[in-house]
């Protein structure tokens, strides 16, 4: 069915009065409803679609499964796939914003436009922390039915472990209950893959008191510091120590632009669930090399700890981000870092619009959950992830961009020298074009998910993921 003729049939719908549907691409706010992380491949929809209710999303899928009308869902438009041609619409559901915190359950539950800070500030406000990832205006939702990486990795697990039930529209329009009693094999496939069965229109997820993290106000300490690009490989070094010998740690550490000239400097952005006096031993080996600057050393509230990652909000300019898991710490040398910085010098010295581009590991302490016995697997793939090489390319024009690209993937092929084929990770939530056994790694595990696929999603309606990938 043509789009027209869906949106006519739509505008027949009792939809809440709050809902709205837009079809003017000549609109300020038709064209301001399409900001997304990048511009990648953005294109212009047939039509924008606002539900404001639950009840809403139900009808809207429904026509469009029964039209066989293509869409596809936007929660914070931090994805490059949150965008569709002509032929189809966006499933915008930024009007239904919510987060409901049950003490006495100890659990959150997010609606479907709910963004990371909005999960982060309910729980924080009623003395819990929510298992999320660092940047506030990600969709909660996708990020966590993702796999969900987290500062808060080390003692809960992934955000993805923490899911405890969602309400889910299927394939055939119909609204249903996931949990470990109702239609509890999808369970498994949210908790990894969940974007591909459906539009989740809630989730409810554990939160955990602010006891946990060790600190009598409930605060973790934060810091930043700032190196010459001469100390990248002693950075990388003293990080790699810090993997090694921490139990409560997080560490994002490479080659960044500074601004305001975008000018390369060796950062690391570190975190550690607990006070300062223990931050100071867990991350000595980066102080002991002496940073020229150090603009954050702060106790801060945990509702506040991702305004750290402030800058990775911005929408819009062309970006690409690349994801690749190390299996083991070691598997990346401090020789790495030194090469990493020469490549961006290479890039931004041919191309100086490529300078927000950046090259960095990340990771926290091991835990416990790193491993889980079989009965506990889900879809999520990479607990056996040491760390991940974030390889961000930024730049104002194609050209450039996958110049910038090109380094990125030779650095991954570079860092694979040393190891397996089914030690190759891929983080899903970056990537939909990575061959799909590097983001979900495992025969079983992918096997089980085209059965799911097979079952739940037969006509592809929410992708063709699981479908079409054994060549």
């Amino acid at each position: 069915m043509e789009i027209a003729t869906f949106i006519e049939k739509l505008e027949k719908v009792p939809l809440s009065g709050d809902s709205k549907i837009w079809t003017d691409p000549s609109k300020a706010d038709f064209q301001e409803s399409l900001a997304r992380w990048t511009d990648v491949d953005k294109k212009e929809p047939g039509a924008v679609v606002f539900p404001a209710s639950e009840d809403d999303i139900v009808e809207i899928v429904k026509l469009a499964v029964e039209t066989s009308v293509p869409f596809v869902a936007k929660a914070g438009g931090h994805s490059s796939w949150s965008t569709i041609g002509s032929s189809g619409f966006i499933l915008d559901l930024s009007r239904i914003r919510s987060v409901e915190v049950d003490s006495e359950k100890q659990t959150a539950t997010a609606s479907a436009g709910a963004l990371v800070g909005d999960v982060v500030r309910a729980a924080n406000e009623k003395g819990y922390c929510a298992v999320t990832g660092t940047v506030n205006s990600v969709g909660f939702i996708p990020s966590t039915i993702g796999g969900g990486i987290t500062l808060l990795a080390p003692l809960v697990g992934f955000g993805s472990d923490n899911i405890v039930s969602a309400r889910m529209v299927t394939a055939k329009g119909d609204l249903i209950t996931i949990s470990e009693y109702d239609n509890a094999e999808l369970l498994y496939a949210i908790k990894g893959a969940g974007q591909f069965f459906g539009v989740i229109t809630s989730l409810t997820v554990k939160i955990y008191p602010l006891s946990i993290l060790g600190t009598p106000g409930g605060t973790v300490w934060s810091g930043t510091l700032i190196f010459d690009v001469s100390k990248g490989a002693e950075v990388a070094k003293a990080a790699i120590e810090v993997k090694q010998n921490t139990t409560r740690s997080y560490c994002l550490a490479g080659v960044m632009p500074a601004p305001p000239t975008l000018d390369p400097i060796i950062m690391a952005a570190i975190i550690h669930l607990g006070s300062r006096e223990d931050a100071e031993k867990a991350f000595k080996p980066l102080f002991d090399l002496g940073p020229i600057a150090v603009p954050a050393n702060d106790e801060v509230s945990f509702g506040k700890v991702n305004e750290t990652f402030q800058a990775f909000e911005i929408k819009g300019g062309l970006k690409k981000w690349l994801a690749v898991g190390l299996t083991s710490i070691e598997q990346f040398q401090p020789e790495d870092m030194t090469l990493l910085v020469e490549q961006r010098a290479k890039l931004t010295e041919k191309y100086p619009a490529s300078k927000p581009s950046g090259f960095v590991i990340e990771f926290t302490s091991n835990g416990p959950w790193d491993k889980v016995s079989a009965e506990k697997e889900t879809a999520w793939s990479h607990r056996d992830v040491a760390a991940w090489c974030q390889l961000l390319c930024w730049s104002s024009d194609e050209e450039s961009l996958n110049y910038a690209y090109g380094i990125a993937e030779n650095f991954k092929e570079h860092i694979r020298q040393r190891q397996k084929e089914a030690e190759y990770s891929i983080y899903g939530n970056f990537s939909r074009s990575a061959p799909v056994q590097e983001r979900f790694k495992g025969h079983e595990r992918l096997e089980k998910l085209r059965s799911l696929k097979l079952r739940w999603d037969p006509q592809g309606v929410f992708t063709k993921e699981f479908m079409n990938d054994r060549g």
